[in-house]
Order: structure tokens, then sequence, then C-alpha cells
């Protein structure tokens, strides 16, 4: 189904929605969708710092499935760090 389908099947329930409101929330409920049921996948490489724990992710990463570094798989870390630290 094309926008211009659904925009016309949306203007018989909505007849009073201009085209650019009908857009937005078709928009809105493509990126639900693709959050919640996790059809869009990726990957992303970034330089680490050593003794740096956090790094910032790009705004549309919505969860992190797995992390390697130099081909090695690091294993979730489950419960408190040993040393803490904000930075």
């Amino acid at each position: 189904m094309t926008q211009s389908q659904l925009i016309d099947l949306v203007r018989k329930q909505f007849p009073n929605e201009s085209v650019i409101e009908i857009r937005a929330h078709l928009n809105d409920a493509l990126i639900e969708f693709c959050s919640s049921s996790r059809i869009l996948t990726g990957t992303d490489s970034f330089t680490t710092v050593a003794d740096q724990r956090y790094y910032d992710l790009d705004e549309f990463v919505s969860e992190v499935i797995s992390v390697d570094f130099d081909g090695y798989d690091i294993p979730r870390l489950t419960g408190r760090p040993e040393k803490r630290d904000l930075t």
C-alpha cells in the first residue's frame, strides 16, 4: 500500500484532517511500529577511549543487542560494576 492510498483511507474516516497532519501521524505510527516490532536492525562502529565506560549513541538506537571489541564478544554486565564512574 502506498502512502497516497493510506492517506485516502484515513481521509475517509477523518475528512477534516490535512494531508500534512495525516503524513505526520503515519510517520509517527511507522516509527512506533519499527521500534516495537524490532523490524529494523543495524550495526555501528565508533572509536573507544581507555577507561571510558559510557558513550553517546545515535538518537535512533533504541536497544543494544550485543557489543564486540576487536572481534571478541563483550558479555553483558549483570549487577553493578566494581568501580563506578559517571564520565
